[in-house]
């Protein structure tokens, strides 16, 4: 796993899936008393490793018997399973069934994360967060959660759990480390087999170390890559060693100053590999597996690992055949070695453990299970997800204990090491041919968990073409955070231009501070619906533009508000499958500030039909003010990359407007298969009609259409459109990461 650092940067190439055919069993040897014990190992080399799947089936059909099992990183992964009590089969479909893109990057997780949660992650184009304390920033120890990774390890050595002695798995296993701080190796071979997979598994920066008896441990391969030494210590009298190694590199790559970072690494876990593999015997066997294209980071080319372990194996099958053993005393071995996987057990009691500043009782409902239910490891894996997805945690965990058939279930919670004061940062830049330029700069700051009900403390900060500051208390009313009151103050100022027939004539500076109080429910991690009063003022000012254009310095500003909002989008951005939808509605009020009364309902409902990596987005929205005069600060606006592609920011402003558009998009380059970052080529069509103008004037609808490259990447979204309208303008217009606002309830700070 060692380079798996650079898995965001790395660009998979052409799959090729080997194929191999099965091996025919040695023949029946005369079986010997005194048998040599044979120690397997299996070096690290992130995706690479599942090469070892293949090199076992090959071994179990060659009738070798295994007597113990070292291994690092990936190889601890498959290792510690295959020692666990599974065979070669039952491992190749358990590695072949993992979603990476689950395990590694959190797919999947954002249907269990609380509305809350949502509504304030759609502002941002990266996940990184931060902690205060005593007055400075801290980072979480790894740059990726390894949540999913972990109860990934869990499942697959279920059938073993509860034994700390690995010397009594069904096969002897040693799991190598790094101790971080002292750089010294570290043999792991008691205590939770599924932490100490993952220790050796840590890689450093990308994964979070662990802590086993006060020691920081961090990724095995930078001590002992193919750990032969430790299989000798622990039972071999002959060795079977097995390294994936990377190909060197060509002189062009290395110009590159990401791939030198990388072959730094691998420079050092190479020359202790290569030293380890000098110390091999004529009695021992080496296979190292030339892995061709196939990468440390290409996960989604594990299935076409595993037969390049075969193959790797068959060609050493001459060396391998010494030590085959009778059908009747492999069977025994394999009986004696094999061990299925655990039934659904009930459930004796349920315990919350590590709860500090959550309260255990909501976790308790969150996680869904109690005393006399029955589970399996995938169900409480599941409902340990749940309970991940609140986002307090950086980690959470379960054993069993006490009673086989009717065990007691500990939930065990590590809350952010780098909390409970949440920063988050973010970075938006937007230009178009217009020379309409936009730039924002964003910061988050969250408090949870200010009293046993769940209150948090919200700010957030934005600079830009957008400026402003807003605050908040959630505050949950009930055990099951289902209802809550929220207040809230809010102050803002944006650079806005006003546009006649097309052409922009000024620029006027928006401006508004109000304080609000909202009470509302929440339905199930996809609903919210809320309703309360708000109060404050607006202004108007005129910065660039002829004197006679008006002016509001000041005015009052209130009345009540209802909003409703539905999202089972599976992210925030390039969403594959789910639906969006929102409403809002404000009357405006004099009692409450307001200078007239009037209505302003506006809504959008947005879906994607997916097929294959490709996607297709359908979107509807409108608004209307019912006849009411809106003041030019709440009118409705079209125009920019989202709401209307070809027309200026905020070109058209009315009373009351519809809009449609149809997109569609093709992936045409993957950047991480694991994090879901590609690239992508489509076009949409949008059309739309605005009445109530304030140019005054009445038009027919408006239609655009749009050539589109978008995408996921390391640096957040990335957005290049070149667009034209019916009305003969044309755009091209650049984005990348926090989308710019365009003034509608499209807009992703909604």
């Amino acid at each position: 796993m060692a380079t798996l650092l650079c898995v965001t940067v790395a660009w998979p190439t052409a799959q090729s899936h080997a194929q191999v055919p099965p091996v025919e069993a040695a023949p029946d040897a005369p079986a010997t008393k005194a048998r040599p014990r044979i120690g397997l190992v299996l070096g690290g080399g992130g995706a690479k490793g599942a090469a070892h799947v293949g090199v076992l089936s090959v071994l179990e059909e060659m009738r070798i018997p295994i007597d113990c099992i070292v291994g690092t990183s990936m190889g601890a992964l498959v290792g510690g399973t295959f020692a666990s009590g599974m065979d070669a089969k039952e491992l190749e479909k358990a590695v072949s069934a993992i979603s990476w893109q689950e395990a590694i990057a959190r797919s999947g997780l954002r249907a269990k994360v609380p509305m809350r949660r949502k509504l304030a992650g759609n502002t941002y184009s990266n996940s990184l967060e931060f902690g205060v304390r005593d007055g400075r920033l801290v980072a979480p120890s790894g740059l990726i959660s390894t949540q999913n990774v972990d109860l990934t390890i869990q499942y697959l050595v279920a059938r073993s759990r509860g034994i700390s002695d690995f010397d009594q798995l069904p096969i002897p296993f040693r799991a190598v480390a790094t101790d971080m701080q002292t750089g010294e190796m570290v043999v792991l071979r008691k205590g939770d087999l599924a932490l100490a997979m993952r220790a050796s598994m840590a890689v450093p920066g990308a994964f979070a170390p662990v802590s086993i008896d006060g020691r920081i441990l961090g990724d095995g391969g930078l001590t002992r890559n193919v750990p032969v030494d430790i299989a000798r210590q622990t039972c071999a009298d002959v060795v079977i060693a097995v390294a994936v190694p990377n190909p060197a590199p060509t002189p062009e790559q290395l110009r590159s100053p990401l791939t030198l970072m990388a072959r730094t690494l691998d420079v050092l876990i190479n020359a202790n590999e290569r030293q380890q593999l000098e110390t091999l015997g004529p009695d021992d066997v080496k296979i190292v597996i030339e892995m061709g294209d196939i990468g440390s980071a290409s996960f989604e080319r594990v299935p076409d690992a595993i037969p390049v372990g075969r193959a790797a194996a068959l060609a050493q099958r001459a060396e391998l055949a010494r030590y085959s053993l009778p059908e009747a005393e492999f069977t025994a071995w394999r009986a004696a070695t094999g061990r299925v996987g655990r039934e659904p057990v009930t459930l004796a009691a349920v315990n919350i453990v590590g709860a500090d500043r959550a309260n255990p009782e909501f976790i308790r409902a969150t996680f869904g299970l109690e005393a006399g239910d029955t589970v399996d490891h995938r169900k409480i894996g599941d409902r340990a997800t749940a309970v991940f997805a609140l986002s307090d945690f950086e980690r959470v965990a379960y054993t069993l204990e006490g009673d086989v058939e009717q065990p007691t279930l500990n939930l065990h919670l590590a809350e952010k090491s780098w909390g409970p004061n949440i920063l988050r940062f973010d970075l938006g830049f937007h230009i178009g041919t217009d020379a309409n330029t936009a730039f924002m700069l964003g910061g988050d700051y969250l408090r949870t968990w200010v009293n046993d009900r769940g209150g948090e403390i919200h700010g957030s900060w934005r600079f830009g073409r957008t400026s402003g500051l807003d605050a908040s208390l959630y505050q949950p009313l009930d055990a099951e955070h289902r209802w809550f009151v929220e207040p809230s103050a809010s102050a803002q100022r944006s650079i806005e231009d006003i546009f006649i027939d097309g052409d922009a004539v000024a620029r006027y500076r928006f401006s508004h501070a109000w304080g609000s109080l909202d009470t509302g429910r929440v339905f199930g991690n996809r609903t919210e619906l809320r309703g309360g009063i708000r109060s404050g003022g607006q202004s108007v000012e005129r910065e660039i533009g002829t004197p006679d254009l008006p002016e509001i310095s000041s005015e009052g500003y209130g009345g009540l508000t209802l909003r409703y909002s539905y999202d089972s989008r599976d992210r925030n951005v390039l969403w594959q499958s789910g639906t969006l939808a929102r409403v809002a509605y404000f009357r405006g009020v004099e009692s409450l500030g307001a200078v007239d009364s009037y209505d302003r309902l506006e809504g959008v409902a947005m879906t994607s039909v997916p097929f294959g990596g490709n996607v297709v987005y359908l979107r509807a929205s409108g608004g209307a003010s019912f006849g009411s005069d809106l003041p030019i600060y709440d009118t409705f606006t079209l125009g920019g990359p989202v709401s209307m592609p070809g027309l200026s920011l905020g070109e058209l402003r009315g009373t009351s407007y519809w809009n449609a558009k149809a997109t569609y998009l093709q992936r045409i380059a993957d950047i991480s298969y694991v994090f879901g970052q590609a690239l992508y080529a489509g076009f949409s069509l949008s059309a739309a009609d605005m009445s109530g103008r304030i140019d005054d004037l009445n038009t027919a609808a408006i239609y655009s259409g749009a050539l589109l490259l978008s995408g996921r990447t390391p640096l957040g979204p990335l957005s290049l459109s070149l667009a034209v309208t019916s009305e003969s303008e044309w755009q091209l217009m650049f984005g990348l990461g926090r989308p710019v606002e365009e003034r509608s309830i499209t807009d992703s700070s909604w």
